[in-house]
């Protein structure tokens, strides 16, 4: 495989993984009730999320033929970029679901737990780690991203007892947002998984190894 084609796919993955980063941005600022963020303008990027995603996957499709030209860490690399984007786009559509509900909540007047604005602050700097780790072949970055998803498990199960301990104590108005914010919380806490896959990715396609998580735990 030429170089140039190589680096022109890290290129679109970088890309689309800036758009997503730039969603979760958003969104983290949107649970924090700014008003700067125009929730239109995160559902115009999801289309462009998704129509980059499916050209990476195409062009990974169309390198894969030229198997004959291709080392390992090649191989390694299209066939682990295809299921990186779909993780970026998969990031993308909870990121956008949470967006839309603290758009709701803004809204109709309600507080939003502040732990959720915190979980997004996390992933948000999850992404720009693998991102980087990706870019700069950096194994020991994906093993930090690994790591920062301990925070998001911690957040996620703290604020779940949280809204869960009175839930039936709530006005139906108040209960039905809380249950929303159990949704917001489930979706942040996959985007971190999403995060630790992509980062496991990473790893394997700079190694050619699995990254085993007593691995990541210790480095």
């Amino acid at each position: 495989m030429k170089t140039e084609a190589l680096t022109f796919l890290k290129e679109d993955i970088l890309s689309l993984g800036r758009m997503v980063d730039k969603t979760v941005e958003e969104v983290g600022k949107l649970l924090q009730h700014e008003t700067s963020v125009n929730i239109d303008l995160i559902e115009e990027r999801e289309e462009k999320i998704n129509d980059a995603c499916h050209a990476i996957e195409e062009k990974c499709l169309d390198l894969l033929l030229e198997k004959d030209a291709l080392d390992a860490k090649e191989v390694r690399t299209l066939v682990g970029s295809t299921a990186i984007a779909a993780k970026f786009e998969r990031i993308a559509d909870h990121a956008h679901r949470v967006g839309r509900m603290a758009f709701w909540a803004e809204q109709d007047g309600m507080d939003i737990p502040p732990e959720l604005s915190e979980m997004a602050g996390v992933i948000h700097l999850m992404m720009q780690d693998v991102l980087l780790s990706f870019v700069t072949d950096d194994e020991k970055k994906a093993q930090e991203v690994v790591n920062k998803d301990s925070q998001v498990n911690y957040l996620h199960d703290v604020l779940s007892k949280q809204l869960l301990s009175d839930l039936g104590a709530q006005d139906q108005a108040k209960a039905q947002m809380r249950a929303q914010f159990l949704f917001c919380a489930r979706f942040l806490e996959r985007m971190g998984d999403a995060c630790v896959s992509v980062a496991r990715k990473v790893f394997f396609i700079v190694t050619g190894n699995r990254l085993k998580k007593e691995t990541a735990e210790t480095a």
